[in-house]
């Protein structure tokens, strides 16, 4: 039996609903200080893709490791992988054209927009220059522990676009999937964030409230 596009609707949105329950489980679990392999819980963070050639590499701003993503652009710029470069929120200094260009980007290779300030509008600002230079492909660069919540946000934004991303994240010296000790607070904020941007990305609610969750 065929479902009309109401029916398909509802059982998306359904799937997506415990989707965000399930992860929120997890959340309270993490939380509560209930027993829960860390490393699986970093892991799943840690969404990884080995890169590919592509027409641009997307950098993410960012706050302790901003400085530290430019370097991983840098070394997939030189390495052949794409010929242009977008920053987003370039008035960052991490994400900055002279700090890209401290690193050997020349400027011409350089796209940049100065609005997002979140995630999400890290990749709502970088659609519309990604769509209007006709770029069919991209290597999205940010930390490892922000890369599933950068993944969601991607999808969300360009689903159905036909533009296909690679995530290739920058691994700073002290996160690695057995640092839970030292980095067991960051780790928490960050599955707070990608629980909020679970629900909220599905339901497209984009208000004050999405960002005090998902900044």
């Amino acid at each position: 039996m065929k479902l009309n596009n109401n029916e398909n609707v509802v059982r998306t949105s359904n799937r997506k609903r415990i989707q965000s329950a399930l992860l929120l489980c997890i959340l309270v679990l993490v939380l509560g200080g209930f027993f829960f392999p860390r490393t699986l819980l970093i892991d799943f963070l840690f969404y990884e893709e080995k890169p590919v050639k592509a027409d641009v590499i997307i950098l993410l701003s960012g706050e302790k490791e901003e400085r530290g993503r430019m370097t991983k652009v840098a070394e997939l710029y030189h390495a052949g992988y794409a010929d242009r470069v977008l920053l987003t929120n370039a008035t960052s200094p991490g994400s900055s054209i002279e700090y890209a260009e401290s690193f050997g980007i020349p400027r011409d290779a350089l796209l940049t927009e100065n609005k997002a300030t979140s995630t999400y509008e890290n990749a709502l600002y970088a659609k519309e220059i990604v769509l209007e230079r006709g770029f069919d492909s991209a290597l999205v660069v940010t930390s490892n522990y922000h890369m599933r919540r950068a993944k969601l946000a991607f999808e969300r934004v360009f689903h159905d676009s036909g533009v296909s991303f690679t995530y290739v994240p920058y691994h700073p010296k002290s996160i690695t999937r057995d640092s839970w000790k030292e980095n067991h607070e960051l780790f928490k904020k960050e599955y707070k964030k990608l629980i909020g941007a679970y629900f909220l990305y599905f339901d497209g609610v984009i208000t004050p409230l999405r960002k005090a969750l998902e900044d």
